[in-house]
């Protein structure tokens, strides 16, 4: 009777490790390189399902997973497929997450994997991105295209630190602000509006402000931050549907205000679709010097060069 036991107990459990030895090999065989032939240097207690492929530009890619239950970001490079840095995540990620649809509306969805898009920005200490979460069913596979996803929190990584801000319908606004801070935003369905706030490299909250930091002549990115809640920018004060006089101001994006406001002499009654780069190129205290080079449309150009006090807003053409 114990031969006969023993043998059906051995029967069942060399059944049940073929079974889970043919789950494996169809999921290996149906995945191919599950780390889409990058080196990835330690591959134990990974999610296989969850690794992403996120291509970055043509020299660097990076690979996204849940590793141990938390985040995992690699970066490798694109031609020999070495591993350039990896980040670990310190927390474990909740893998259910509530979204607020609005209309009241809640949907739970069961994360299996993050990705990023368009909203990679390297600064002077590593990258801060926004993750973008995906449930992943049954019948995804490698090589399946992934796109969108619900967008939560801020990802920071500095040095070898992986930083998770949580964040609601993140944004990031300038990921080269005051003291390498960086500015992102977040709103809430039925909330009071958008909410901007200012973050240290080591993801911590500095300042909440009531204003966006951006610069309404050209690119956001020509904002100068003069201290974590002010700015020095240009704009175009139009005259009509063709002219306008452009000035230089400084707000306080924390209480939403202008702290003065300059016209530039040469700058008067100008063609309302010319062109302009802005360029400093002197951050003296209080002192700064500015060059912007004007194109017209007809290919005419103009090149005003002033300085201006941050402090009180005092200009002087050069």
């Amino acid at each position: 009777m114990r031969n006969l036991l023993f043998k059906v107990c051995t029967v069942v459990l060399g059944s049940v490790l073929l079974l889970s030895s043919c789950d494996k090999d169809h999921w290996d065989e149906q995945q191919g390189d599950c780390f889409y032939g990058y080196k990835v240097e330690n591959r134990n207690v990974f999610d296989l399902r969850s690794i992403t492929h996120c291509p970055y530009n043509q020299d660097t890619a990076f690979l996204t997973g849940i590793k141990n239950e938390k985040h995992w970001i690699g970066m490798f490079d694109q031609q020999t497929k070495k591993q350039l840095q990896e980040w670990n995540g310190s927390e474990t990620i909740d893998r259910e997450i509530k979204i607020d649809r609005g209309y009241g509306e809640i949907e739970t969805m069961r994360l299996s994997a993050f990705h990023f898009e368009s909203d990679i920005h390297k600064t002077s200490w590593g990258f801060v991105m926004i993750p973008y979460y995906t449930e992943r069913g049954s019948n995804w596979g490698i090589g399946m295209l992934e796109a969108g996803g619900y967008a939560r929190d801020i990802l920071l990584l500095n040095g070898d630190k992986l930083i998770v801000y949580p964040l609601n319908n993140p944004g990031i606004v300038q990921p080269h602000w005051f003291q390498e801070s960086i500015v992102v935003s977040s709103y809430e369905y039925g909330g009071e509006g958008i909410d901007y706030t200012v973050l240290s490299p080591d993801g911590k909250k500095v300042v909440d402000m009531k204003d966006r930091p951006q610069n309404w002549l050209v690119e956001e990115k020509n904002i100068f931050p003069v201290s974590y809640t002010d700015g020095i920018g240009l704009r175009d004060w139009r005259r009509d549907a063709e002219r306008c006089d452009i000035r230089i101001y400084r707000n306080n994006y924390a209480i939403s205000e202008t702290v003065w406001e300059t016209p530039i002499p040469s700058l008067l009654n100008i063609k309302g679709d010319a062109r302009f780069n802005i360029t400093v190129l002197e951050q003296g205290n209080p002192i700064w010097k500015y060059r912007i080079d004007v194109t017209n449309r007809d290919g005419s150009k103009q090149q005003v060069l002033f300085t201006v006090n941050v402090e009180t807003g005092a200009l002087t053409e050069i």
